[in-house]
């Protein structure tokens, strides 16, 4: 199904979320803990979406429930109006070429054993259709796309710096062409002068390729740079939204107030 008129990307509606808790005895039935209540939003195409709150609000929750990697208790997540957990296996991995994951730490999401070429292209290596001179056309271009050389591909993840490990993986993001990339804390594990280039790259290749971005974050600076709308996040739910400038610069919650003094300190 195509884009409707409002060109929404991705639209999440009524998102409900929780887990099993272990049994306090065998015969009583499992208790579950409420993660996220009810959320609700809209990515348009071009467009990015910063969600922030404190450990324990939601969002990585969040992010792998928008990634279809956990199945909601309650609530939709459609992407080009494709609703994504009612899809089959099949038809899932079809339309993860338009939504990829770049995780928080590089080194740990990235196979040690494998080339960077393979790391690369693994997720189109079990879609059908291409050739092998295809293949490494793809991967030579999400290399060159984010600053690395086409002459890395036979290198190993561990001969890379921090931050080149983070171009690796949002490489292997970007070999699909997708239209949204969803990322959870994609620069907290990197040091400070390594952060900016990464953001700056991020920003650039949002600019060239009409990307757009599910920011996962903490840190409300990242937010500010890269998105166009932020969402916070406490206790599961959706407590304050608007442009990154409004909301932080003139919180109404108290919860954001608190967030944003502690960015300042």
């Amino acid at each position: 199904m195509a884009e409707d008129n409002n060109h929404k990307l991705l639209r999440v509606e009524g998102l409900s979320c929780s887990y099993a808790l272990p049994r306090s005895w065998p015969w009583l039935p499992r208790r579950r803990l409420p993660v996220l209540d009810g959320i609700s939003f809209e990515i348009a195409s071009g467009r990015s979406l910063g969600i922030v709150g404190e450990s324990g609000s939601g969002k990585s929750t969040l992010a792998r429930t928008v990634m279809a990697l956990h199945r909601p208790d309650a609530g939709r997540v459609l992407l080009k109006g494709r609703e994504l957990h009612g899809l089959d296996a099949a038809s899932l991995r079809r339309a993860r070429a338009d939504l990829q994951m770049v995780f928080q730490d590089p080194y740990g999401s990235l196979d040690p054993r494998m080339t960077v070429a393979r790391i690369v292209a693994e997720p189109i290596l079990a879609r059908s259709g291409f050739t092998q001179a295809e293949l490494a056309q793809r991967v030579r271009e999400a290399l060159e796309a984010v600053g690395l050389r086409v002459a890395d591909m036979k290198r190993h993840p561990h001969e890379f710096s921090g931050g080149q490990r983070q171009r690796i993986a949002i490489a292997r993001a970007l070999v699909t062409r997708p239209k949204l990339i969803v990322m959870d804390e994609p620069v907290s594990a990197l040091d400070v002068s390594i952060q900016a280039q990464v953001l700056n790259l991020l920003q650039e290749l949002a600019r060239w390729q009409n990307l757009s971005y599910l920011i996962i974050s903490h840190d409300l600076a990242i937010v500010d740079h890269l998105c166009d709308e932020v969402l916070v996040l406490s206790q599961g739910r959706v407590i304050e939204r608007g442009a990154p400038a409004e909301v932080f610069g003139q919180p109404r919650e108290p919860y954001t107030q608190e967030l944003v003094r502690a960015a300042a300190e």
